[in-house]
């Protein structure tokens, strides 16, 4: 393990602590530090923490354009923290990737459908009545 991945990793604990401490749940973002941490271990890259090295590992992941967008933003803000003990850390623009703002179509349940999710959710919660229940079974 490369001296500044031994760095990196330190940092990236404190953070995820310090985020945590403020009230953030943090867990998704604290498994997307770590998986930077590995991906910088894995590459032997060395300091300073460049725009470079944060983009190709938002890109080494498949997935949609939001997933994308959100990793980057994670290192992002990891990045101005890590900026205060290594001056030559680059800070990294905030829109990069772009979010998409496309709304997924509704899902149109058929007759059968409808009656099949009623009757599951009467069996997951049986003592709570289903409000307005019978409305939908005409």
């Amino acid at each position: 393990m490369t001296v500044f991945a031994l760095f990196l990793g330190e940092k990236a604990e404190r953070y995820i602590e310090l985020r945590q401490s403020l009230g953030y749940s943090f867990s998704k973002q604290a498994g997307t530090l770590r998986a930077f941490v590995r991906y910088v271990e894995r590459a032997q890259l060395d300091a300073p923490a460049t725009r470079t090295m944060a983009l190709d590992f938002v890109l080494s992941f498949g997935g949609a354009a939001n997933s994308r967008a959100t990793r980057h933003g994670v290192l992002s803000r990891f990045y101005e923290y890590l900026a205060v003990y290594d001056a030559q850390t680059e800070t990294l623009e905030r829109r990069v990737f772009p979010r998409s703002r496309a709304i997924p179509p509704p899902r149109i349940l058929s007759e059968s459908e409808l009656a099949s999710l009623i009757d599951a959710c009467a069996r997951i919660s049986p003592d709570i009545p289903l409000r307005g229940g019978a409305r939908w079974r005409r």
